[in-house]
């Protein structure tokens, strides 16, 4: 049985759920309901991560703390977040968030391999998805963590509370520090999506992220997975395409 209130299935989601399934979340639904083909998946919602949050601050505050800091504190900023992300990782998940998880993977990774013609299970992808990233007048790109070819649902359900950790690594803290983010207004989900085995992958942009110039596309790619491009582990091929003249 599906928990409303903790999962969410991307072909369900769209941007004006942003608040419980953050930007990706939401971006991933839209491009699936839009015919894009979308790698099948579920996002384990905000309300999951607030549930773990409050279990962590009954002993010591987590927002608090982080909200507090200085903005060129970086020292207090690697010390709190050294801590915190220990925190996140020794915690057990709360009974409901797990049997959760593990209903909608099973879902998941049985309709894949289904398809498949009953071959091994499918390898899943788990992917940070932080409410205030990819908005209008921020961006947290590569701030938070994803973890590829997760194979398993112990795995899969460590690496979340992984990628919550991960919204008090050093650079996700600077930035909303010095962007004066309130804290209690960013939260996170995670998606989570069968794993592609990419020939080749990029990222688009719809118009130039180096001049703003609407009429045109600029494409970045390079063979193999997406987040050697995403993480500056290679140097892209690059297109730059008349919108008008192809």
């Amino acid at each position: 049985m599906r928990s409303p209130m903790l999962i969410g299935w991307l072909a369900d989601l769209g941007l004006g759920d942003r608040l419980e399934v953050g930007g990706k979340g939401g971006s991933l639904g839209e491009l699936q309901r839009a015919g894009i083909a979308v790698p099948p998946g579920f996002v384990v919602k905000t309300a999951a991560f607030e549930r773990f949050v409050y279990g962590l601050e009954r002993e010591l505050a987590v927002r608090e703390r982080v909200q507090s800091l200085n903005a060129a504190d970086v020292a207090g900023m690697t010390v709190l977040s050294k801590e915190l992300r220990a925190r996140f990782a020794a915690a057990p998940l709360p009974a409901d968030v797990a049997e959760a998880i593990a209903t909608a993977h099973a879902t998941l990774v049985g309709a894949t391999a289904q398809l498949a013609g009953g071959a091994a299970q499918p390898a899943v992808a788990v992917r940070s998805s932080a409410t205030a990233e990819d908005g209008r007048d921020a961006s947290f790109a590569g701030m938070q963590d994803t973890f590829l070819w997760v194979k398993n649902l112990s795995q899969t359900q460590d690496l979340v509370r992984s990628c919550w950790g991960s919204l008090y690594s050093v650079e996700s803290i600077s930035y909303r520090r010095r962007r004066g983010f309130v804290e209690r207004d960013v939260s996170m989900a995670v998606v989570v999506q069968i794993m592609v085995d990419a020939r080749s992958a990029g990222v688009m942009f719809t118009r130039s992220p180096v001049t703003g110039d609407r009429s045109v596309m600029a494409i970045e790619g390079s063979w193999g997975l997406g987040s050697a491009v995403v993480g500056a582990e290679v140097t892209p091929d690059r297109w730059v395409v008349g919108k008008i003249t192809g």
